[in-house]
């Protein structure tokens, strides 16, 4: 559909005056703004800037009929909305900087919930003007209630972001209609009954930590780059968008500094300004990186990159390493690259640090991020303190069954 656009007219110099040019009626039109000579202008937008009132008021009749972009927009149904709008407005976010920017990685995960939730049901029809609270609940309320609350609140935030935008595009006026709304599904999830082979796999690596023995088995059985490139994601807690960015620069004076990410073919900025502190490196880890920076498999490339891929010397891609050239050499025994950053934590935790201190190492902004989702209990420790608490009450007290 067309956007629809109000006149602007045009101003040009004609014999010894500036004229203003527009159509009144269908017809083509004039007024006379001033004498050349009194505005001796090179552009005619400088005229446009000294007459820009009278000029208004010469087209606010004129250009009253004419709807505007977003009343045009507020006709669309939802479907449309998002197709014609709401997708170019994300593009636009990504090139920002700042709290409005947008991930690909973002945008990536939208574009998957619509398809699956949104394209070509009932909700995706209605008109975007006339969009109501129950309309959001009935089509929560519509959805698989077999999937997790967490997904359930992911689809409700993201029809939510697209009445946002419709709010700040004057598109709709008034309040998010999603606001009011409830997401459902399971808050306990899916029992293990229910869950495939792969969806079973993907829930035991969401809650995996590496142990020792278990980065010590990779680094003794993995092929380079595979090895060294788990050995940083071991020791440093980097993650797998910030491995494959790293360059030799970045790798300085025993510390790590993430200045990028890569998310599929996109580099961009890391994702928060607490991730861009320098990350130490232990000791061991700079014997490995040494060895491997010697290796003539794998010597520095023009852009500086420390993990590429062969053929075109660019940044490794970190999901084909993990599909092709790890499972394979350690008996599948693979539960992704978080599953390194949760080790990190939970045993710099099990060796005495202090949450704080693992934050920092982490780079995660809030404490509680390192503490609910990075530092995993330790039972072996539990029931040794509650053995030491009976043992000590007994003594001190001498409490008797």
């Amino acid at each position: 559909m067309p956007r629809p656009r109000g006149q602007r007219g045009q101003i040009k110099r004609h014999g010894a005056n500036w004229i203003f040019v527009y159509y009144l009626n269908g017809k083509r039109t004039h007024v006379v703004l001033a004498p050349f000579s009194v505005y001796p202008f090179r552009n005619p937008e400088q005229v446009r800037e000294k007459f820009v009132d009278r000029i208004n008021k010469l087209l606010r009749p004129v250009n009253a009929e004419v709807p505007s972009a977003a009343m045009i927009d507020g006709l669309l149904t939802v479907e449309k909305y998002i197709d014609q709008v709401y997708w170019a407005r994300c593009e636009q976010r990504q090139l920002l900087e700042g709290a409005n920017h947008m991930e690909p990685s973002t945008i990536h995960g939208y574009r998957k919930i619509y398809q699956k939730h949104v394209a070509g049901k009932p909700v995706a029809a209605i008109q975007i003007n006339r969009f109501t609270t129950m309309d959001g609940q009935n089509w929560l309320d519509s959805l698989p209630q077999r999937l997790s609350h967490k997904t359930h609140m992911r689809v409700r935030a993201f029809l939510s972001g697209v009445f946002t935008t419709a709010l700040q595009s004057n598109v709709i006026s008034g309040v998010n209609p999603m606001d009011s709304t409830k997401a459902g599904g399971l808050s306990k999830g899916r029992k293990e009954s229910d869950l495939t082979p792969r969806e079973l796999k993907i829930r035991e690596s969401n809650s995996h930590a590496y142990e020792h023995a278990e980065i010590a088995f990779m680094l003794d059985k993995l092929p380079e780059p595979a090895r060294t490139i788990c050995a940083v994601a071991a020791f440093t807690g980097l993650t797998r968008s910030e491995i494959p960015a790293l360059k030799w620069s970045d790798y300085k004076d025993g510390e790590i500094n993430v200045s990028r990410k890569k998310w599929r073919g996109h580099i961009g900025a890391p994702k928060t300004e607490a991730r861009e502190a320098a990350v130490p490196v232990a000791p061991l880890l700079q014997e490995i990186l040494a060895k491997y920076k010697a290796s003539k498999s794998f010597p520095p490339v023009a852009d500086g990159w420390i993990f590429y891929g062969q053929k075109e010397k660019k940044p490794i891609d970190m999901d084909n390493l993990s599909r092709r050239d790890i499972p394979q050499f350690i008996n599948g025994a693979w539960y992704g690259w978080h599953s390194f950053r949760r080790g990190l934590g939970t045993r710099l935790s099990d060796m005495g640090m202090s949450a704080t201190n693992i934050q920092s190492i982490l780079r995660h902004a809030n404490i509680s991020t390192t503490q609910g989702h990075y530092i995993f209990p330790n039972q072996e420790k539990a029931k040794s303190g509650l053995k030491k608490l009976t043992e000590t009450v007994r003594k001190t007290y001498g409490v008797k069954v």
